[in-house]
């Protein structure tokens, strides 16, 4: 069959156009302000642990941790219960613990240089407002079953690397940042890796899956759009320029063994003075001043919060 000229050059003209069209770029999405004020919900897990998958699906809120607890184990099949066993064993008594008071979930209401996360852990509630200003701040521990808290103010020169559970030092760390940057609750964010340099930590033991005192390596995310304040809500101390949207620790050399903390979600809203504000409920101790008393009863709370009716404050409303 013979394609006459007039057709001709009606397609090729057209097809060249098509050409084109996939041949172009794709047009660069225009990046976001920059995040002065809303609300930042946040999670934490510890990926490939067992316990974290299993303890994911238990809400404080809903109270009694031990009951919902029991339901759990008691829907594992044999096989189920089995492989949970075997993957357990495997674990550092380290990570165990971990997964056991890891706060999973976080709420972060920023306002200027002031902000509040608000976050739960099997155990405790968990608030602490900071105001980078001021370099200052308060935070509140009350314990989940019972009516036992404790609050305090303190200064973040002295502080910021005591609540924090993984301090990294930068001279321990061969650092690499990428050029490249993917998106993080909708905020470009640039990777940058730190690798343990050799002889910086304590040898781990021979056997898979043991842990060194320090991280072997971590991937860090940060965006010029997202406040460097805002940095003091994660588990982490980690001296980045920009703020932190995703952190990623590894904590064995197989890599098997890490803990990973991201934005999950990005509001661009109002906030209100009464959201930053903490109800504590009960007397401000000084860290400064009481840092022996504070030790004492964030461990008891945090270990189980000792025999009472439940007790936990409630401030986001």
């Amino acid at each position: 069959m013979r394609i006459s000229r007039s057709v001709a050059f009606c397609v090729f003209p057209f097809a060249a156009l098509l050409l084109a069209a996939g041949s172009s770029p794709a047009p660069t999405p225009a990046l976001p302000p920059n995040f002065t004020q809303g609300i930042i919900t946040t999670r934490v897990s510890l990926p490939g642990n067992p316990y974290d998958k299993l303890l994911s699906q238990i809400d404080p809120a809903k109270g009694n941790v031990q009951a919902q607890m029991q339901q759990l184990a008691l829907r594992m099949t044999p096989a189920e219960q089995q492989q949970f066993q075997a993957e357990a064993a495997r674990l550092s008594p380290a990570l165990v613990m971990g997964a056991m008071m890891l706060p999973r979930k976080g709420t972060i209401y920023c306002r200027g240089q002031e902000a509040r996360v608000s976050t739960d852990g099997l155990s405790y509630h968990l608030e602490n407002y900071f105001d980078s200003a001021k370099n200052a701040g308060i935070l509140l521990l009350a314990a989940q079953a019972s009516p036992e808290r404790v609050a305090y103010t303190y200064n973040a020169a002295t502080m910021k690397t005591r609540w924090q559970s993984i301090v990294v030092a930068e001279e321990d760390y061969t650092l690499k940042t990428s050029p490249e940057t993917s998106l993080v609750a909708g905020y470009p964010s640039q990777k940058t890796t730190y690798t343990l340099k050799p002889g910086a930590g304590t040898p781990a033991p021979a056997e898979a899956g043991a842990m060194s005192q320090k991280p072997v390596a971590l991937e860090v995310w940060t965006s010029a759009q997202i406040p460097q304040m805002l940095n003091f809500a994660h588990p982490v101390y980690v001296q980045q320029q920009h703020g932190i949207t995703k952190l990623l620790v590894y904590f064995d050399k197989e890599r098997r063994q890490k803990l990973l903390y991201e934005f999950a979600g990005v509001q661009v809203k109002p906030v209100a003075a009464q959201d930053l504000k903490i109800n504590a409920n009960t007397p401000l101790l000084d860290y400064a001043k009481d840092e022996l008393q504070i030790g004492m009863k964030s461990l008891a709370i945090m270990l189980g919060g000792g025999p009472g009716s439940p007790g936990k404050p409630n401030t986001d409303d």
